[in-house]
This record gives structure tokens, C-alpha cells and sequence, in this order.
């Protein structure tokens, strides 16, 4: 993404790759799935996700608007 995307859009999926990251690190670990911080790990990734979602619709001219914070 960083040569082709625009740079929202490579800010973004930096960031969704990183909270992805910390969850295959915190399973790693051995936390389960059940366990808090699992949970908002996942969560923190979610919402990274969505982020660059609403990046890449924005940055190929969809009509929804990046979310600036979620």
C-alpha cells in the first residue's frame, strides 16, 4: 500500500496492521479470547479496521466520509 495508496489511506492501514499485530501477540502469549485484555485488543483492532475501510471508500470517492475518530 505505502507505493500505490494515498497517504490517509497508508496511515491507516499501518495503524490496522499494528492493532492486528498486538492481538497475534497477545494470543501468542496465551491470553484467551475471553480475557479483557484479548477483548479490547480485538476491539482496538476493529475499530482500526474500520478506519481504513472508511479511508480506502473515501480515498476511491465513495460517498461515505472518513470517521476521524471512533
Amino acid at each position: 500500500m505505502s507505493i500505490t495508496a494515498a497517504s490517509n489511506v497508508v496511515v491507516a492501514s499501518e495503524e490496522a496492521f499494528r492493532r492486528l499485530r498486538d492481538v497475534r501477540d497477545l494470543a501468542a502469549a496465551g491470553t484467551l479470547a475471553g480475557d479483557e485484555a484479548y477483548s479490547g485488543g480485538r476491539a482496538a483492532y476493529e475499530a482500526a479496521l474500520s478506519r481504513l475501510r472508511d479511508a480506502m471508500r473515501f480515498d476511491l470517492g465513495s460517498d461515505r466520509e472518513p470517521a476521524l475518530a471512533r
